[in-house]
């Protein structure tokens, strides 16, 4: 008799311990799951930025394609801030999720003309131009600045 009451008190505490064997392994799975949906927003939030970056990074070399092509942007920029309308991605805030730009033409400074140039006759002026894009949902923001030097006739200033 003996020997079935103890078989009886095995089998139970055998059961005991694939349920406790099961309930971590439950919440290892879970957590598992939890640290990959972590892991993926992450890298989504990432790639925004990056997404961000380039577009804010794009449209300095557009503008500055833009600028060489229309020099009377300078001079307007000399009396303060100058917008500039967006040229790589101009409909980005309207679309949903989409990233809003802007773009600035800002004048620093005078300074003396590069070699090459008459001193009497030309002078450098300094400007920064500054991009800057914004995800219409995230808060993900990249700001980019180029310095650029135009050369500009003392006769026409």
């Amino acid at each position: 008799m003996e020997g079935v009451s103890g078989r009886k008190k095995q089998k139970g505490s055998f059961l005991l311990i694939v349920m406790v064997v099961m309930l971590v392994m439950t919440f290892t799975g879970l957590l598992v799951m939890e640290m990959a949906m972590l892991e993926e927003v992450t890298v989504s939030n990432e790639q925004r930025v990056i997404e961000v970056h380039q577009v804010a990074y794009s449209e300095l070399e557009s503008q500055l394609a833009f600028l060489e092509a229309n020099p009377l942007n300078f001079h307007n920029a000399l009396a303060g801030n100058q917008s500039l309308a967006v040229i790589g991605n101009p409909g980005g805030c309207s679309s949903a999720g989409g990233i809003c730009q802007t773009v600035t033409l800002r004048y620093i400074s005078d300074g003396p003309p590069p070699a090459g140039y008459a001193i009497g006759s030309y002078i450098s002026r300094i400007f920064e131009l500054d991009s800057t894009a914004k995800l219409d949902g995230n808060g993900a923001t990249s700001s980019q600045t180029l310095g650029i030097i135009f050369v500009d006739s003392l006769s026409g200033s």
